[in-house]
């Protein structure tokens, strides 16, 4: 049977968005990866009977080797690439402790919002920018 849009799972992600300073946290994607290079939110995949806010602390200890507390719930996004559909859970995010340490990840910068569209950031994270840009986190 052909996928159709009715029957297609999507992939469940999650995406912090981290607040310092004003400026807001994101992460590039490693070389090797599906969108290699693209920057997106630090985050990734829930994994099967996952709370999305486990599976977001999770992914930053894997990723960068910190401890979040997850906030609320920013932005809920379906995109659909062509080797299939997306959807991001991107939530406010405090981060708690430790070094930012590049494990999963190629690089990070730390970005105002109204910046955020100089970077080669991943289509599906575009609709959290739009929100985010809209808020004043001065």
């Amino acid at each position: 049977m052909e996928p159709t849009e009715k029957n297609l799972q999507a992939l469940e992600v999650v995406a912090a968005v981290i607040v310092k300073n004003g400026k807001i946290l994101i992460t590039q994607r490693p070389e090797g990866k599906r969108q290699e290079n693209f920057w997106e939110f630090p985050g990734g995949k829930i994994e099967p009977g996952e709370l999305a806010q486990t599976a977001l602390r999770r992914e930053l200890r894997e990723e960068l080797d910190i401890s979040i507390t997850v906030g609320a719930l920013v932005a809920k996004v379906l995109h659909k690439y062509a080797w299939g559909h997306v959807e991001i859970q991107a939530y406010l995010c405090e981060w708690d402790d430790g070094q930012i340490k590049h494990l999963e990840v190629k690089d990070h910068q730390w970005v105002y919002p109204a910046d955020l569209n100089n970077y080669n950031i991943l289509p599906a994270d575009a609709p959290i920018i739009k929100k985010l840009q809209a808020i004043n986190f001065a």
